[in-house]
């Protein structure tokens, strides 16, 4: 069983794309009198997936290994209707900036108030985060931006805790974010914020996912999320 005081309301459910999944793999949310009624099952808690059973031991996990971020599967989606900007092609200099940004903003949040223990070597790991950026969403051309436009945009991951003995997963997130700033990632001269501030939020986001696994609820990086009886 999950470890959440998981009573979500039916709205919820709603508000998350009925995002559910049932045992029988149906999308439908369980009726009132239903004794998975109000309560989520292997499914998207606070922009997170949580596995329904716990791996043997996983209340005691403490060492994380944060895994390169495979940006093999990187896609550029362009404003609606516009060409491909070869401009956009992720050069060695920029995947580097990303992946500095992501082992820092993770490491940062997962060791606040030392909630986990960072290692350097996967073998070393009883939590292994597997991050996949996804796509990377411009609001705008480039030429657009360079004639005064705003540098908006989004870029999507997905993000999975895996057990570091079984490989299997125990949270994941899949979630877009917005940045004033989508140009950030590329800006190597500088140390520009913007993109941090994205991964910051990712961060905080699968802490919060294992805390809840492991019974450990108080996050004071997270708000309470207060649920009622409908």
């Amino acid at each position: 069983m999950l470890k959440l005081s998981s009573m979500l309301l039916l709205s919820t459910f709603a508000a998350l794309g009925a995002c559910a999944q049932l045992q029988d793999g149906g999308s439908v949310a369980p009726e009132r009198g239903n004794p998975n009624y109000l309560k989520g099952v292997d499914s998207r808690v606070d922009e997170l997936y949580i596995t329904q059973i716990e791996p043997a031991g996983a209340d005691d996990f403490r060492n994380v290994y944060i895994a390169p971020a495979d940006l093999s599967k990187l896609q550029i989606i362009q404003p609606e209707g516009e060409k491909p900007d070869a401009g956009w092609t992720v050069t060695e200099d920029e995947e580097d900036v990303l992946q500095r940004a992501i082992h820092k903003e993770f490491t940062d949040a997962l060791r606040f108030q030392s909630a986990y223990h960072i290692v350097d070597d996967m073998a070393d790991a009883e939590i292994v985060v597997n991050t996949t950026v996804v796509a990377i969403h411009p609001n705008t051309t480039r030429a657009a931006v360079e004639a005064g436009a705003k540098p908006g945009g989004a870029i999507t991951v997905s993000i999975a805790l895996v057990d570091g003995r079984s490989g299997d997963v125990m949270v994941r997130a899949v979630d877009t974010k917005s940045t004033d700033n989508i140009w950030a990632f590329n800006q190597v001269e500088n140390d520009d914020p913007a993109i941090d501030l994205i991964f910051r939020a990712w961060g905080n986001s699968i802490r919060r996912g294992m805390l809840q696994l492991q019974g450990r609820t108080y996050d004071p990086l997270a708000p309470v999320i207060k649920l009622q009886q409908q």
